[in-house]
Parts: C-alpha cells; structure tokens; sequence
C-alpha cells in the first residue's frame, strides 16, 4: 500500500510538472500558416510584428530558464531535449514571421521606388506656362504628403 501510494504520488508530480510545458503546446499543434494568415487579417503594422517577435523572444527567456534537471523523488527528470526542441520550434516560428514581414517590406519598398518615379518624373518636366508649373506643384505636394505618412 505504501509503495502503491508513494508511486501514485510522485506520478502527480511528474503530471504537474509535465503540465509547465502545455502552454508551450501551440508551437506544435498550431499551423504556422494559419495563424500568420489570422494574423495578416488584421492588416499588421511594423509595430505588431515587433510584438509578435518580443512574444518569441519572451518564450525563449522562458524556456532557457528551465532547469537542466526536476528532482521528483527517485526521479531525475532531464530537461536539455526537451528544451532544445521548444527552442528549434520557436525558432521556426520566429523565421516564419520575420520572411513574411520581409516579403511586406520589400513589396512596400517596391511600391514606394514606383511612386517615386512617377513623381520625378512629374518634377523633371520643364516648367514653360502655368499649368506645368502647378503640375510641378502638385508633384511636390504629393510628395509632402508621402512624406507625412513616413514620419508615423
């Protein structure tokens, strides 16, 4: 009865301890594909990216807080696989999210060069009456307002 007992209660332990790690769950049951989709349907800015590494990184200080070793009774538990694996994984995650906001970026730098040589062109026409100079005007009115929109 007492071995039974004692066996018993050092495998509630070892469930509550195996329980620290569920939170950690998503990183492998959720798709990575489908939660940056759900993500990018909130039209994310540069600054929720920037969230949404510093949760990675949070999780990373985390895990590497992890203990190499959980003394349960007899039982030695080794943490080192385990925490190398939820490292690898949030890794992956990290990756995933820092391609697509690079991809975003270059398409908005893309976009950003085009715009830009539709305005210069405007600019570098030259200036003989009135109305080429207020399309001049307006070239560089369009500009203060691009510039505007890179100062938030």
């Amino acid at each position: 009865m007492l071995l039974t007992g004692s066996i018993q209660g050092t495998r509630n332990k070892v469930i509550r301890f195996q329980a620290n790690f569920d939170k950690y769950a998503f990183l492998w049951n959720t798709h990575m594909d489908d939660d940056l989709k759900n993500f990018n349907k909130r039209n994310p800015q540069l600054e929720d990216y920037e969230n949404k590494l510093k949760e990675f990184e949070a999780l990373q200080g985390e895990v590497d807080e992890i203990e190499p070793y959980h003394q349960i009774g007899a039982l030695s538990l080794k943490t080192e696989k385990a925490k190398l694996s939820l490292t690898d994984w949030i890794e992956k995650w990290k990756t995933r999210y820092s391609r697509d906001l690079h991809k975003k970026a270059k398409n908005m730098l893309e976009h950003l060069m085009d715009e830009l040589k539709q305005i210069q062109l405007k600019i570098d026409k030259p200036v003989v009456d009135i109305d080429s100079l207020g399309s001049v005007m307006s070239a560089l009115e369009e500009i203060r307002k691009k510039q505007s929109d890179f100062s938030l």
